[in-house]
């Protein structure tokens, strides 16, 4: 227990028999089974709202690593240099494996439960819970300065500041997630299409031009007709599909697999959205490691499917995602905000490696289009 940040588990009301380093955080042996303890530099309203949505998955019988408040009731522990811990429920697995189908079909699956779950939490109560909390609590501490103040002020003006003091308390009300806002799709793809086209510029103007330069001016336009494609499919979209939870980085890291093991991680950026972006996510990374093969495409739209049906507007959403070259834009921002003079190796091997794909995801697009439409 002399890790720095471990003193923080004499807090916990469990016996801790081992500790051992992982990324960025601690494992933990105790009695109550695996632990993670790790370092928090959120805020107080993050871990109370991953806290309330967490809890209420793991009644629906969904392993999640949901925190664990401790002896004080508090879900932060502080140790002696003020540095502020969380403990959260772990479990005896391995990382989805990207080379197994049988796994990453597991988790296309999984993903869907998830969705489902995410749908069964009752979010108004969540939140209608924690304004009743954060409201006694406003209240008492009310209390006690009204016992402080002298009472010689005029009743009336004190009815106004207190007014105007519950309006400005109930702006900072735990678990404020932003909301999904529908114009922002399409006025997120139309910005990246300008910043493509204003990059293209630059790079057409260089007189001596880099490796990464000569690729961009070779392969520009094939992906710039979808980006221009994707912005109009999304301008003209009439119904969005409806917001839910989504977990917001789903991926193969954040799936643990094995016996009686199938759990999902890292909630940091959980949001409300649409949830085939979750699913969009998940099956780019693996197809981009597959060279977008087919078949893996269609057997992880099934999988999810299976378990949970698509709207038509899902479909189409999720066709734009798709369609919309995300990874070409990502390699263009990285070089109009770097050293011009010299780009990584591994950056041009990567836009190389985008222009290779480039009819492997085409073949994969048109089969996704055909659902969408």
């Amino acid at each position: 227990m002399s890790e720095r940040g471990t003193g923080v588990l004499e807090q916990y009301e469990l016996e801790v028999f081992r500790t051992w380093r992982t990324r960025g955080a601690f494992l933990c042996e105790t009695d109550q089974g695996l632990k993670l303890l790790k370092e928090w530099t959120g805020s107080d309203k993050r871990i109370q709202l991953e806290y309330e949505v967490l809890s209420a998955l793991e009644e629906l019988g969904l392993q999640v690593d949901c925190c664990i408040c401790n002896a004080e009731g508090n879900l932060i522990s502080v140790d002696e240099d003020q540095s502020r811990y969380v403990l959260r429920n772990w479990y005896e697995g391995r990382e989805c494996s990207t080379r197994e189908t049988g796994e990453i079909l597991a988790a296309a699956k999984l993903l869907a439960k998830l969705h489902q779950d995410f749908r069964r939490v009752d979010t108004e109560h969540i939140q209608e819970r924690k304004r009743e909390e954060y409201l006694q609590e406003k209240h008492k501490k009310e209390e006690q300065k009204e016992k402080q103040q002298e009472e010689k002020e005029d009743s009336a003006v004190q009815g106004m500041v207190e007014a105007a003091a519950v309006t400005e308390h109930e702006k900072d009300m735990p678990g404020d997630i932003s909301e999904f806002v529908p114009e922002a799709f399409a006025n997120t793809l139309d910005r990246h299409n300008r910043e493509l086209k204003r990059t293209r510029s630059f790079v057409k103007a260089r007189k001596r031009k880099t490796d990464f330069e000569l690729v961009v001016i070779g392969g520009f336009e094939k992906f710039y007709r979808q980006a221009e494609e994707a912005a109009e499919m999304a301008a003209s979209i009439e119904a969005l599909p409806e917001c839910w939870w989504c977990h917001g980085e789903y991926s193969h890291h954040h799936v643990l697999l094995g016996n009686e093991v199938h759990a999902v991680t890292d909630f940091s950026r959980m949001q409300k959205g649409v949830q085939v972006s979750d699913l969009y996510y998940f099956m780019r990374k693996i197809l981009e490691k597959h060279r977008w093969n087919l078949k893996l495409g269609r057997q992880l739209l099934d999988t999810y499917t299976e378990a949970l049906p698509l709207t038509s507007e899902e479909w189409k959403y999720l066709y734009i995602l798709f369609l919309y070259p995300e990874k070409y834009w990502k390699q263009m921002n990285y070089y109009v905000n770097s050293n011009k003079a010299w780009i990584p190796a591994r950056n041009v091997d990567k836009l190389r490696a985008l222009e290779s794909q480039f009819e492997a995801r085409k073949l994969f697009l048109e089969e996704l289009k055909k659902k969408a439409v």
